[in-house]
C-alpha cells in the first residue's frame, strides 16, 4: 500500500474513442473504420505480406469499390492506418498531460499506454506487425525513432526538474527505454506476459534513471500494484 507521504499512482486514461478522424464526414468515417480496422485484423493475424485485400473486404462486409473509393491499394491502407495510429496517439498523450504529473510520472504513463495499445488496440497491432516486414521497414524505423525523440524530451524535462539520477544522458537513456519496450514486445508470450515483462523492466530501470527521492516515491506509490489495461475498453475505442 502506498504510505502516506507518496503521492497516489496516476490513473492510466483511456479515451471514450480512440479515433482521430472527427473532421471526416458520418457515413464516410464509418466506411473508413470499418476498412481500416479490418486491414489492422488481418495485418494482424496474417502480416503484410500475408494479407489479401478479399480477406479485408470479407472481413469489412464492404465491396471493392467502397475500398478503391477511399485507398487504392493495399499499401495505401497501411499508411493510413499509419497516420491514424498516430494521431489517436497524440490525442492519448496530451490526455496524460492533462493530469498535471511530474514528467518521470509522465513517461511511465506514457509508456504504461503505449504497452496496453500494443496489447489491445487492434490497430496498433496491425500496424505494429505490418511495418516489422521488409515492404514498410522505413516506416518502423521512423516510428521508433519518433518514440525515442518523444522520450528523450520526457527524460530532458525530469533533468531540469532534478528527477534524474546524477550523471544520466537523457538521450542515451531513451534509446535504452525504447529498446527494452520494443524488444518485450518482441519476444512477450501474449499480452499479461507483455504487461508483467515491461513492469519488471521499470523495476530494473526506474533505480538507475530516477533520482533516489523520486525512486523513493516511486516505490511507496503502490505502483507495482496498478491495475493492469482493460483489453476490452482499449479493443471497444475501435469499434466503427
Amino acid at each position: 500500500m502506498p504510505s502516506e507521504s507518496a503521492p497516489p499512482v496516476p490513473e492510466l486514461p483511456v479515451p471514450v474513442s480512440a479515433w482521430a478522424d472527427e473532421e471526416v464526414g458520418d457515413r464516410t468515417r464509418r466506411t473508413r473504420r470499418r476498412l481500416l480496422l479490418a486491414a489492422a485484423t488481418v495485418f494482424d493475424t496474417h502480416g503484410y505480406s500475408g494479407a489479401a485485400l478479399s480477406d479485408i473486404l470479407g472481413l469489412a462486409g464492404l465491396t471493392k469499390g467502397a475500398l478503391y473509393f477511399h485507398f487504392e491499394s493495399k499499401h495505401a491502407l497501411a499508411e493510413a492506418l499509419l497516420v491514424e495510429v498516430c494521431a489517436s496517439w497524440l490525442q492519448l498523450v496530451e490526455e496524460i498531460g492533462r493530469l498535471g504529473v511530474d514528467p518521470m510520472w509522465r513517461l511511465l504513463l506514457e509508456t504504461d499506454a503505449y504497452v496496453a495499445r500494443w496489447m489491445y488496440d487492434p490497430l496498433v497491432r496491425g500496424i505494429s506487425r505490418a511495418i516489422s516486414e521488409p515492404d514498410l521497414r522505413q516506416r518502423r524505423l521512423e516510428w521508433l525513432s519518433g518514440w525515442e525523440h518523444a522520450t528523450a524530451e520526457r527524460l530532458g524535462q525530469a533533468e531540469a526538474a532534478g528527477l534524474l539520477a546524477p550523471g544520466v544522458d537523457p538521450v542515451r537513456a531513451a534509446r535504452a527505454v525504447v529498446a527494452v519496450a520494443s524488444g518485450n514486445h518482441s519476444v512477450a508470450d501474449g499480452p499479461d506476459d507483455l504487461w508483467t515483462r515491461m513492469s519488471e523492466s521499470w523495476e530494473g530501470l526506474v533505480p538507475i534513471l530516477a533520482s533516489p527521492e523520486w525512486t523513493a516515491r516511486w516505490r511507496d506509490s503502490g505502483w507495482h500494484d496498478r491495475p493492469r489495461p482493460d483489453g476490452a475498453r482499449y479493443r471497444a475505442s475501435r469499434e466503427p
